[in-house]
């Protein structure tokens, strides 16, 4: 994901891109975390997608 996709919202992004979307095509397994994530939150905020705040959460999570 680039930075412009960070601030662009989801139903904005090409559908092949999109974690709802992508779920259904390619099943759940395929999906990284924070697509997981990003689809159970619903949405993110005016700075930054679901996924992009997902992404940023479980880095400022892991355990270095």
């Amino acid at each position: 994901m680039n930075f412009e996709s960070r601030k662009l919202a989801i139903n904005a992004w090409p559908e092949s891109d999109r974690p709802r979307e992508k779920m259904e095509r390619e099943g759940a397994r395929n999906l990284t975390d924070a697509e997981l994530l990003a689809i159970l939150i619903g949405s993110g905020s005016a700075d930054e997608s679901a996924v992009a705040l997902m992404q940023r959460i479980l880095a400022d999570c892991m355990i270095t």
